[in-house]
Protein backbone atom coordinates (compact mmCIF):
# COMPACT_ATOMS: atom_id res chain seq x y z
CA UNK A 1 0.00 0.00 0.00
CA UNK A 2 0.96 3.50 -0.58
CA UNK A 3 2.70 4.78 2.25
CA UNK A 4 2.89 8.79 3.27
CA UNK A 5 6.17 9.91 4.38
CA UNK A 6 4.33 12.32 7.25
CA UNK A 7 2.61 9.58 8.80
CA UNK A 8 5.65 8.10 10.61
CA UNK A 9 3.92 8.05 13.83
CA UNK A 10 0.09 8.74 12.95
CA UNK A 11 -0.30 4.83 12.46
CA UNK A 12 0.70 2.95 15.38
CA UNK A 13 2.61 5.14 17.87
CA UNK A 14 -0.49 7.17 17.67
CA UNK A 15 -3.55 4.79 16.98
CA UNK A 16 -2.21 2.37 19.30
CA UNK A 17 -2.02 4.64 22.44
CA UNK A 18 -5.17 5.92 21.99
CA UNK A 19 -5.93 1.69 22.35
CA UNK A 20 -4.00 1.39 24.84
CA UNK A 21 -1.47 -0.03 23.04
CA UNK A 22 2.07 0.82 21.84
CA UNK A 23 4.58 0.89 18.89
CA UNK A 24 7.50 1.95 17.30
CA UNK A 25 6.33 1.53 13.86
CA UNK A 26 7.89 4.01 11.20
CA UNK A 27 5.88 4.32 7.61
CA UNK A 28 7.40 5.23 4.29
CA UNK A 29 4.87 6.44 1.99
CA UNK A 30 4.45 7.51 -1.25
CA UNK A 31 2.01 9.61 -2.67
CA UNK A 32 -0.81 8.15 -5.07
CA UNK A 33 -3.88 10.23 -6.53
CA UNK A 34 -5.34 11.67 -9.75
CA UNK A 35 -4.49 13.80 -12.88
CA UNK A 36 -5.48 17.02 -12.33
CA UNK A 37 -8.63 16.56 -14.95
CA UNK A 38 -10.05 13.43 -15.81
CA UNK A 39 -9.11 12.88 -19.50
CA UNK A 40 -12.48 12.50 -20.71
CA UNK A 41 -11.23 12.00 -24.73
CA UNK A 42 -8.88 8.66 -23.64
CA UNK A 43 -8.89 5.86 -26.15
CA UNK A 44 -10.99 3.30 -24.96
CA UNK A 45 -9.75 0.37 -23.46
CA UNK A 46 -9.35 -2.93 -25.24
CA UNK A 47 -11.93 -5.38 -23.73
CA UNK A 48 -10.64 -7.34 -21.29
CA UNK A 49 -10.63 -11.47 -20.95
CA UNK A 50 -13.78 -11.40 -18.24
CA UNK A 51 -14.92 -13.72 -15.58
CA UNK A 52 -17.65 -11.38 -14.02
CA UNK A 53 -19.18 -7.77 -14.43
CA UNK A 54 -19.16 -4.73 -12.29
CA UNK A 55 -21.70 -1.92 -12.51
CA UNK A 56 -22.55 1.04 -10.82
CA UNK A 57 -23.22 5.15 -11.54
CA UNK A 58 -20.90 7.60 -9.44
CA UNK A 59 -22.45 11.14 -8.73
CA UNK A 60 -21.74 14.27 -6.41
CA UNK A 61 -24.29 15.13 -3.24
CA UNK A 62 -23.83 18.06 -1.40
CA UNK A 63 -26.80 20.49 -0.31
CA UNK A 64 -27.21 21.86 -4.14
CA UNK A 65 -28.21 18.03 -4.65
CA UNK A 66 -26.87 15.23 -7.02
CA UNK A 67 -25.47 15.29 -9.87
CA UNK A 68 -23.64 12.92 -12.33
CA UNK A 69 -19.97 13.17 -12.12
CA UNK A 70 -17.04 11.96 -14.32
CA UNK A 71 -14.91 9.45 -12.94
CA UNK A 72 -12.84 6.70 -13.56
CA UNK A 73 -12.79 3.15 -12.64
CA UNK A 74 -9.16 0.74 -12.11
CA UNK A 75 -8.40 -2.10 -11.88
CA UNK A 76 -5.72 -3.93 -10.24
CA UNK A 77 -3.94 -7.50 -9.60
CA UNK A 78 -3.34 -9.46 -6.17
CA UNK A 79 0.33 -7.56 -6.23
CA UNK A 80 -1.38 -3.90 -5.82
CA UNK A 81 -0.11 -3.53 -9.71
CA UNK A 82 -3.11 -1.66 -12.35
CA UNK A 83 -4.64 -3.75 -15.13
CA UNK A 84 -4.57 -2.88 -18.53
CA UNK A 85 -5.92 1.32 -19.17
CA UNK A 86 -8.41 2.67 -16.56
CA UNK A 87 -11.92 2.84 -17.71
CA UNK A 88 -12.51 6.15 -18.11
CA UNK A 89 -17.02 7.76 -17.66
CA UNK A 90 -17.75 11.13 -18.46
CA UNK A 91 -21.38 10.48 -17.76
CA UNK A 92 -20.53 7.98 -14.18
CA UNK A 93 -22.30 5.33 -15.69
CA UNK A 94 -20.33 1.87 -15.57
CA UNK A 95 -21.30 -1.65 -16.63
CA UNK A 96 -17.43 -3.20 -17.54
CA UNK A 97 -16.25 -6.70 -17.47
CA UNK A 98 -13.52 -7.15 -15.01
CA UNK A 99 -10.62 -9.11 -15.90
CA UNK A 100 -10.10 -12.02 -14.19
CA UNK A 101 -7.48 -11.53 -11.86
CA UNK A 102 -8.58 -8.66 -10.48
CA UNK A 103 -8.61 -8.29 -6.59
CA UNK A 104 -9.38 -4.83 -6.00
CA UNK A 105 -11.09 -1.86 -7.77
CA UNK A 106 -10.56 1.75 -7.47
CA UNK A 107 -13.22 4.61 -8.29
CA UNK A 108 -11.74 8.07 -8.62
CA UNK A 109 -13.65 11.53 -9.22
CA UNK A 110 -11.51 14.45 -9.46
CA UNK A 111 -13.74 17.83 -8.44
CA UNK A 112 -12.57 21.82 -8.16
CA UNK A 113 -14.14 23.06 -5.34
CA UNK A 114 -15.66 26.64 -4.90
CA UNK A 115 -12.34 27.90 -3.85
CA UNK A 116 -10.77 26.70 -6.93
CA UNK A 117 -8.76 23.75 -5.16
CA UNK A 118 -8.64 20.38 -6.60
CA UNK A 119 -10.34 17.40 -4.63
CA UNK A 120 -9.61 13.93 -5.62
CA UNK A 121 -11.12 11.17 -4.08
CA UNK A 122 -10.68 7.35 -4.38
CA UNK A 123 -12.48 4.44 -3.48
CA UNK A 124 -10.84 1.47 -3.37
CA UNK A 125 -12.26 -2.11 -2.42
CA UNK A 126 -10.59 -5.17 -1.62
CA UNK A 127 -10.91 -9.07 -1.87
CA UNK A 128 -13.28 -8.47 -5.15
CA UNK A 129 -11.79 -12.08 -6.33
CA UNK A 130 -13.69 -13.65 -3.28
CA UNK A 131 -16.98 -12.39 -5.63
CA UNK A 132 -18.09 -15.35 -7.56
CA UNK A 133 -21.12 -12.88 -8.53
CA UNK A 134 -21.47 -10.13 -10.61
CA UNK A 135 -20.25 -6.63 -8.52
CA UNK A 136 -23.79 -4.34 -9.03
CA UNK A 137 -22.64 -1.33 -6.79
CA UNK A 138 -25.66 0.76 -7.40
CA UNK A 139 -24.61 4.43 -6.96
CA UNK A 140 -21.14 5.30 -5.59
CA UNK A 141 -21.75 8.76 -4.23
CA UNK A 142 -18.90 11.28 -3.85
CA UNK A 143 -18.73 14.33 -1.70
CA UNK A 144 -19.66 17.29 -3.49
CA UNK A 145 -17.65 20.37 -3.45
CA UNK A 146 -18.84 23.13 -5.38
CA UNK A 147 -21.43 25.53 -3.01
CA UNK A 148 -24.25 26.90 -4.47
CA UNK A 149 -26.63 30.23 -3.67
CA UNK A 150 -29.41 29.56 -1.27
CA UNK A 151 -32.98 28.26 -2.45
CA UNK A 152 -35.08 30.21 -0.43
CA UNK A 153 -38.49 29.03 0.87
CA UNK A 154 -40.39 31.98 2.90
CA UNK A 155 -42.37 31.02 5.77
CA UNK A 156 -45.26 33.25 7.08
CA UNK A 157 -45.66 32.64 10.67
CA UNK A 158 -47.82 35.86 11.48
CA UNK A 159 -50.83 33.55 12.10
CA UNK A 160 -49.27 31.03 14.24
CA UNK A 161 -47.76 33.10 16.28
CA UNK A 162 -51.14 34.74 16.75
CA UNK A 163 -52.88 31.10 18.40
CA UNK A 164 -49.56 29.75 19.44
CA UNK A 165 -47.88 33.00 20.58
CA UNK A 166 -46.33 31.30 24.01
CA UNK A 167 -45.23 28.82 21.61
CA UNK A 168 -41.24 27.86 19.98
CA UNK A 169 -40.97 26.55 16.67
CA UNK A 170 -38.36 24.31 15.88
CA UNK A 171 -37.00 23.31 12.96
CA UNK A 172 -34.65 25.91 11.64
CA UNK A 173 -31.41 26.90 12.28
CA UNK A 174 -32.59 28.54 16.03
CA UNK A 175 -35.29 27.77 17.81
CA UNK A 176 -37.92 30.20 17.96
CA UNK A 177 -40.17 31.94 20.26
CA UNK A 178 -42.94 32.76 18.04
CA UNK A 179 -44.14 35.23 20.09
CA UNK A 180 -40.49 37.42 19.16
CA UNK A 181 -40.61 36.13 15.75
CA UNK A 182 -40.27 38.25 12.77
CA UNK A 183 -43.18 37.58 10.38
CA UNK A 184 -41.19 35.96 7.95
CA UNK A 185 -38.60 33.58 8.41
CA UNK A 186 -36.03 31.93 5.66
CA UNK A 187 -34.87 28.16 5.34
CA UNK A 188 -32.30 27.34 2.08
CA UNK A 189 -33.55 24.35 0.90
CA UNK A 190 -31.78 22.99 -2.00
CA UNK A 191 -32.19 19.72 -1.91
CA UNK A 192 -34.61 18.90 0.42
CA UNK A 193 -37.92 18.00 -0.68
CA UNK A 194 -39.85 18.71 2.65
CA UNK A 195 -39.00 19.69 6.23
CA UNK A 196 -40.30 18.56 9.44
CA UNK A 197 -41.47 21.40 11.88
CA UNK A 198 -42.75 21.41 15.25
CA UNK A 199 -44.20 23.69 17.81
CA UNK A 200 -43.83 23.25 21.77
CA UNK A 201 -45.51 24.59 24.74
CA UNK A 202 -43.20 24.22 27.73
CA UNK A 203 -46.29 25.50 30.37
CA UNK A 204 -48.77 22.48 28.64
CA UNK A 205 -46.46 19.66 27.21
CA UNK A 206 -48.13 20.16 23.90
CA UNK A 207 -46.06 19.35 20.85
CA UNK A 208 -47.07 19.05 17.53
CA UNK A 209 -45.59 18.75 13.88
CA UNK A 210 -45.98 18.52 10.88
CA UNK A 211 -44.29 17.94 7.33
CA UNK A 212 -44.00 20.69 4.53
CA UNK A 213 -43.59 20.26 1.00
CA UNK A 214 -40.52 22.51 -0.49
CA UNK A 215 -41.13 21.74 -3.75
CA UNK A 216 -44.75 23.29 -4.12
CA UNK A 217 -43.85 27.04 -3.75
CA UNK A 218 -41.58 29.31 -2.02
CA UNK A 219 -43.74 30.87 0.02
CA UNK A 220 -45.52 28.94 2.48
CA UNK A 221 -48.13 30.37 5.16
CA UNK A 222 -47.92 28.37 8.74
CA UNK A 223 -51.13 28.08 10.38
CA UNK A 224 -52.47 26.08 14.05
CA UNK A 225 -53.92 23.19 11.75
CA UNK A 226 -50.73 22.55 9.84
CA UNK A 227 -49.26 21.14 13.15
CA UNK A 228 -51.68 18.00 13.48
CA UNK A 229 -49.30 15.12 14.48
CA UNK A 230 -48.93 14.43 18.19
CA UNK A 231 -45.30 14.44 19.61
CA UNK A 232 -43.65 11.74 21.13
CA UNK A 233 -41.01 11.56 23.62
CA UNK A 234 -38.23 9.73 23.59
CA UNK A 235 -36.12 8.74 26.96
CA UNK A 236 -32.52 9.83 26.79
CA UNK A 237 -31.39 9.54 30.16
CA UNK A 238 -29.30 6.89 29.60
CA UNK A 239 -26.94 8.92 27.54
CA UNK A 240 -25.17 10.55 30.27
CA UNK A 241 -21.28 10.68 29.40
CA UNK A 242 -19.91 14.44 29.09
CA UNK A 243 -18.67 13.66 25.64
CA UNK A 244 -22.05 12.36 24.37
CA UNK A 245 -24.57 13.27 21.81
CA UNK A 246 -27.67 12.07 20.97
CA UNK A 247 -29.28 12.52 17.39
CA UNK A 248 -32.79 11.97 16.58
CA UNK A 249 -33.27 11.86 12.64
CA UNK A 250 -35.77 9.85 9.46
CA UNK A 251 -32.24 9.22 8.27
CA UNK A 252 -29.42 7.24 10.09
CA UNK A 253 -26.98 9.38 7.32
CA UNK A 254 -28.18 12.63 8.74
CA UNK A 255 -25.18 12.69 10.97
CA UNK A 256 -23.22 15.42 8.87
CA UNK A 257 -26.40 17.11 8.98
CA UNK A 258 -27.21 17.73 12.23
CA UNK A 259 -29.90 20.36 13.19
CA UNK A 260 -29.58 22.43 16.46
CA UNK A 261 -33.03 21.38 17.51
CA UNK A 262 -33.02 17.68 16.95
CA UNK A 263 -29.65 16.70 19.42
CA UNK A 264 -29.54 17.03 22.68
CA UNK A 265 -26.15 16.93 25.25
CA UNK A 266 -26.33 15.50 28.51
CA UNK A 267 -29.64 14.80 27.41
CA UNK A 268 -30.72 18.65 28.89
CA UNK A 269 -32.90 18.67 25.62
CA UNK A 270 -36.26 16.62 24.98
CA UNK A 271 -36.25 14.89 21.96
CA UNK A 272 -39.55 14.28 20.21
CA UNK A 273 -40.52 11.78 17.18
CA UNK A 274 -44.16 12.18 15.27
CA UNK A 275 -44.97 8.47 13.92
CA UNK A 276 -48.30 9.90 12.34
CA UNK A 277 -46.15 11.36 9.75
CA UNK A 278 -42.73 9.77 9.58
CA UNK A 279 -42.47 6.40 8.90
CA UNK A 280 -39.12 5.43 10.63
CA UNK A 281 -37.15 7.59 13.13
CA UNK A 282 -33.60 6.56 14.35
CA UNK A 283 -31.95 7.85 17.35
CA UNK A 284 -27.69 8.05 16.97
CA UNK A 285 -25.11 8.33 20.34
CA UNK A 286 -22.26 9.53 19.35
CA UNK A 287 -19.16 9.83 21.13
CA UNK A 288 -16.02 11.64 20.80
CA UNK A 289 -12.40 11.83 22.84
CA UNK A 290 -9.70 13.87 21.08
CA UNK A 291 -5.92 13.71 22.41
CA UNK A 292 -2.52 15.26 21.23
CA UNK A 293 1.37 14.05 21.39
CA UNK A 294 4.35 14.72 19.90
CA UNK A 295 2.59 17.35 17.35
CA UNK A 296 -0.20 14.86 16.77
CA UNK A 297 -3.57 14.95 16.93
CA UNK A 298 -5.59 11.41 17.28
CA UNK A 299 -9.34 11.79 17.48
CA UNK A 300 -11.48 8.55 18.49
CA UNK A 301 -15.06 9.07 17.34
CA UNK A 302 -17.68 5.83 17.95
CA UNK A 303 -20.90 6.15 17.12
CA UNK A 304 -24.78 3.73 17.26
CA UNK A 305 -27.53 3.48 15.63
CA UNK A 306 -30.87 1.87 16.33
CA UNK A 307 -34.38 2.40 15.45
CA UNK A 308 -37.22 4.19 17.47
CA UNK A 309 -40.73 2.64 17.58
CA UNK A 310 -44.05 4.41 17.83
CA UNK A 311 -43.75 4.53 21.51
CA UNK A 312 -40.51 6.59 21.72
CA UNK A 313 -38.45 3.65 23.02
CA UNK A 314 -35.61 1.57 21.49
CA UNK A 315 -32.80 -1.00 21.84
CA UNK A 316 -29.68 0.04 23.22
CA UNK A 317 -26.72 -1.16 20.82
CA UNK A 318 -23.31 -0.96 23.13
CA UNK A 319 -21.05 0.98 21.10
CA UNK A 320 -17.49 -0.67 20.13
CA UNK A 321 -15.35 -0.87 22.93
CA UNK A 322 -11.07 -0.41 23.23
CA UNK A 323 -10.06 -3.79 24.41
CA UNK A 324 -6.90 -6.10 24.62
CA UNK A 325 -8.12 -7.66 21.41
CA UNK A 326 -8.54 -4.03 19.40
CA UNK A 327 -4.94 -3.00 20.97
CA UNK A 328 -3.07 -6.03 19.81
CA UNK A 329 -5.12 -6.02 16.12
CA UNK A 330 -3.91 -1.93 16.00
CA UNK A 331 -0.69 -3.62 16.75
CA UNK A 332 -0.70 -5.93 14.31
CA UNK A 333 -1.80 -3.54 11.66
CA UNK A 334 0.83 -0.80 12.57
CA UNK A 335 3.65 -3.48 12.60
CA UNK A 336 3.08 -3.87 9.14
CA UNK A 337 3.91 -0.63 8.34
CA UNK A 338 7.35 -1.08 9.22
CA UNK A 339 8.63 -2.69 5.58
CA UNK A 340 7.93 -1.17 3.24
CA UNK A 341 7.96 -4.48 0.75
CA UNK A 342 5.44 -5.74 2.33
CA UNK A 343 1.62 -5.25 2.55
CA UNK A 344 -0.05 -4.01 5.34
CA UNK A 345 -1.97 -6.89 7.54
CA UNK A 346 -4.86 -6.32 9.99
CA UNK A 347 -7.57 -8.60 11.20
CA UNK A 348 -9.72 -6.94 13.83
CA UNK A 349 -11.99 -10.66 13.83
CA UNK A 350 -11.41 -10.67 17.30
CA UNK A 351 -11.95 -6.95 18.73
CA UNK A 352 -15.60 -7.56 18.22
CA UNK A 353 -17.42 -10.07 16.99
CA UNK A 354 -19.73 -7.38 14.99
CA UNK A 355 -17.74 -5.73 12.94
CA UNK A 356 -17.97 -6.77 9.18
CA UNK A 357 -15.89 -4.04 7.00
CA UNK A 358 -12.54 -2.26 7.78
CA UNK A 359 -11.86 0.55 5.91
CA UNK A 360 -7.99 2.71 5.95
CA UNK A 361 -8.50 6.16 4.87
CA UNK A 362 -5.43 8.17 3.95
CA UNK A 363 -5.91 11.99 3.46
CA UNK A 364 -2.94 14.79 2.62
CA UNK A 365 -2.74 17.64 -0.02
CA UNK A 366 -0.15 17.71 -2.66
CA UNK A 367 0.71 20.11 -5.79
CA UNK A 368 -0.17 17.80 -8.31
CA UNK A 369 -3.55 16.23 -6.81
CA UNK A 370 -4.48 18.69 -4.53
CA UNK A 371 -6.58 17.54 -1.56
CA UNK A 372 -6.37 13.87 -1.41
CA UNK A 373 -8.84 11.51 0.11
CA UNK A 374 -8.15 7.99 -0.23
CA UNK A 375 -10.49 4.87 0.86
CA UNK A 376 -9.50 1.10 0.83
CA UNK A 377 -12.42 -1.13 2.03
CA UNK A 378 -11.99 -4.71 2.82
CA UNK A 379 -13.23 -7.17 4.98
CA UNK A 380 -12.32 -7.91 8.83
CA UNK A 381 -9.33 -10.06 7.95
CA UNK A 382 -7.54 -8.13 4.66
CA UNK A 383 -3.76 -7.46 3.65
CA UNK A 384 -3.51 -4.62 1.15
CA UNK A 385 -0.63 -4.91 -1.29
CA UNK A 386 2.53 -3.21 -0.76
CA UNK A 387 2.68 -1.36 -4.37
CA UNK A 388 -1.19 -0.93 -4.65
CA UNK A 389 -0.28 1.74 -7.72
CA UNK A 390 -2.89 3.05 -10.50
CA UNK A 391 -0.26 2.47 -13.14
CA UNK A 392 0.21 5.64 -16.01
CA UNK A 393 -3.21 7.50 -14.51
CA UNK A 394 -2.24 8.50 -11.39
CA UNK A 395 0.86 11.39 -10.15
CA UNK A 396 2.62 9.30 -8.29
CA UNK A 397 4.98 12.26 -7.62
CA UNK A 398 5.94 12.63 -4.33
CA UNK A 399 7.26 16.55 -3.50
CA UNK A 400 5.45 18.75 -1.06
CA UNK A 401 3.20 16.71 0.69
CA UNK A 402 1.30 18.26 3.65
CA UNK A 403 -1.45 18.01 6.42
CA UNK A 404 -1.55 14.03 6.44
CA UNK A 405 -4.03 11.80 8.06
CA UNK A 406 -5.02 8.52 8.22
CA UNK A 407 -8.11 7.01 10.09
CA UNK A 408 -9.57 3.56 10.52
CA UNK A 409 -13.11 2.75 10.87
CA UNK A 410 -14.50 -0.39 11.99
CA UNK A 411 -17.98 -0.93 10.99
CA UNK A 412 -20.57 -2.99 12.44
CA UNK A 413 -23.50 -3.05 10.28
CA UNK A 414 -26.74 -5.38 11.10
CA UNK A 415 -25.89 -7.51 7.77
CA UNK A 416 -25.28 -11.42 8.02
CA UNK A 417 -24.78 -11.86 3.72
CA UNK A 418 -21.64 -11.39 1.66
CA UNK A 419 -19.41 -8.82 1.08
CA UNK A 420 -20.66 -8.15 -2.21
CA UNK A 421 -24.09 -7.84 -1.30
CA UNK A 422 -22.70 -5.40 1.29
CA UNK A 423 -21.34 -3.36 -0.83
CA UNK A 424 -24.05 -2.89 -2.98
CA UNK A 425 -26.07 -1.90 -0.50
CA UNK A 426 -24.27 0.55 1.63
CA UNK A 427 -24.00 2.36 -1.74
CA UNK A 428 -27.48 2.18 -2.76
CA UNK A 429 -29.82 5.45 -1.77
CA UNK A 430 -31.21 5.22 1.94
CA UNK A 431 -34.92 5.18 0.78
CA UNK A 432 -35.47 1.26 0.34
CA UNK A 433 -37.03 -0.72 2.98
CA UNK A 434 -33.73 -3.08 2.63
CA UNK A 435 -30.85 -0.66 3.50
CA UNK A 436 -33.08 0.80 6.22
CA UNK A 437 -32.91 -2.51 8.07
CA UNK A 438 -29.14 -3.06 7.00
CA UNK A 439 -28.34 0.27 9.36
CA UNK A 440 -31.42 0.03 11.42
CA UNK A 441 -28.68 -0.92 14.30
CA UNK A 442 -25.41 -0.21 13.34
CA UNK A 443 -21.96 0.41 15.14
CA UNK A 444 -18.93 2.33 14.11
CA UNK A 445 -15.18 3.11 15.77
CA UNK A 446 -13.30 5.46 13.81
CA UNK A 447 -9.60 6.19 15.12
CA UNK A 448 -8.26 9.23 12.91
CA UNK A 449 -4.41 10.76 13.64
CA UNK A 450 -3.17 14.02 12.06
CA UNK A 451 -0.04 15.60 11.85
Amino acid sequence: MKRLTLVCAVTAACLLTACGGSSKSNINVTNSSANTTIPVNATPPPTPISKYSISFNTVIENDCGIAPIASSLVFHNEQGQAIETPVIKPDGLFHYSRPADTHYISIIATQTDSNNEKQTEIITINNVDDIASDLALGTVTFKGYQSCDCDAVNFDVSELAVTNSDYTLTGFSDNIILANSPAELTLCANSLQEKLLFIKNANTGDVRGGVFSLTDGNHIVLSDADFTSTGVVVNTTQHTQANEYVLISTNPADLVTREQSRYARFSDTPLYIFPDIVEQNYITSYLEQTSSQAGISVTIASFVTNTIDDTGTYNTLSHIQGSYELAAAFTEFGNSFNDASQSVTYDFGNADQRINEVTVTLRWQDQFNGNVSWAVRGKTQANIAADLSFGNYLNENTAQLSNPSLSVTLAAHQFNGDFATLQRLRTEPLSSNEISDLLAQSAFLNITADQ
